[in-house]
C-alpha cells in the first residue's frame, strides 16, 4: 500500500477526470501495462482503476476516472487538489498479451476503457514493438474521445497504426470522419476477417459481450479475444 499524493487533476471531458498521482520520494510502482490499482476509501471499501501510464513511468500512476452518478469516489474526484493524499494498492489483474506475439492486434475501448489501452500502447512504443495495430475507441460524442494527443503520437510513430473513432450518439453527418455507431458495429465494418488477429477489449460488460460476438462472427478464434471488463461502483473490478 502506498500513500500517493495528487500531482494534478484535469477535467479531460465533461465526465472524465485525468488524475495524476505521485508516490513518496524513492518509491516506485511495479506493474505491467494493462494492470490496475485499488483506491482505498476511508470506510475501508475500494475502487479499482487501470493505470493509464506505462510501467517505465514508475514514480506514480495516472488514472482516467469517469464520473458515475451517485458514485462515492467519482463524486470526490472533482474536489481533489494537488497535495491531497490517497491510499492506493497495486498491482492487480492479469494481462494476457504475449510479448513475443507478432500477429496484428486490435484494441477496442469504450470510454475510459482507453486507460489500460494507453498504458499498453505506450509500453509497446517504448519497447519499439513493430506490429500491425488498430485502435477502435468508442464514445457517445466526440468529446468522449478525451485524449486525442496520445492517438496522434501513435499515428506519427507507427506507420502501420490505424485509428477508428466510433461515435454512437452522433449523427453520421456530424462525425467528422468517425464511424457513426457502436464499437462492435465498427469492428464488423473495419474488418472483413479477423482470422489470425488478436483482440484486446476494454469496457462495460454489455460492450465487451457485443464486441466478443462481433469478433467471433468476423472469424476471430475464441482464445485470441482478451477482455478487461469495467464494472462501476463498489465492485472490485476496474472502472
Amino acid at each position: 500500500t502506498f500513500t500517493a499524493k495528487v500531482y494534478s487533476n484535469v477535467l479531460a471531458a465533461p465526465d472524465v477526470s485525468v488524475l495524476r498521482l505521485r508516490l513518496p520520494a524513492g518509491q516506485r510502482a511495479k506493474f505491467e501495462a494493462g494492470q490496475y490499482l485499488q483506491v482505498r476509501l476511508e470506510d475501508g471499501s475500494a475502487r479499482c482503476y487501470s493505470m493509464a501510464n506505462p510501467p517505465h513511468e514508475s514514480d506514480g500512476a495516472t488514472l482516467h476516472i469517469r464520473h458515475v452518478a451517485g458514485g462515492q469516489f467519482s463524486a470526490r474526484v472533482a474536489q481533489l487538489a494537488p497535495g491531497d493524499l490517497i491510499q492506493i494498492e497495486l498491482p492487480f489483474g492479469n494481462v494476457a498479451l504475449a510479448p513475443d506475439d507478432t500477429r496484428p492486434i486490435v484494441f477496442v475501448a469504450g470510454g475510459t476503457g482507453f486507460a489500460p489501452v494507453k498504458s499498453i500502447l505506450d509500453d509497446m512504443l517504448k519497447k519499439r514493438v513493430q506490429r500491425d495495430i488498430t485502435l477502435i475507441w468508442g464514445a457517445r460524442e466526440p468529446q468522449g474521445l478525451y485524449l486525442g494527443a496520445a492517438v496522434e503520437r501513435w499515428q506519427k510513430q507507427w506507420p502501420a497504426f490505424r485509428f477508428v473513432a466510433a461515435l454512437s450518439d452522433t449523427p453520421s453527418d456530424a462525425t467528422d470522419g468517425a464511424f457513426a455507431g457502436r464499437v462492435d458495429e465498427a469492428v464488423r465494418k473495419t474488418f472483413g476477417s479477423l482470422a489470425g488477429h488478436v483482440v484486446y477489449c476494454c469496457g462495460s460488460p454489455p460492450m465487451v459481450s457485443a464486441v466478443r460476438a462481433a469478433a467471433a462472427e468476423t472469424g476471430l478464434a475464441a482464445e485470441d479475444f482478451h477482455a478487461d471488463v469495467f464494472v462501476p461502483g463498489p465492485s472490485s473490478t476496474p472502472v
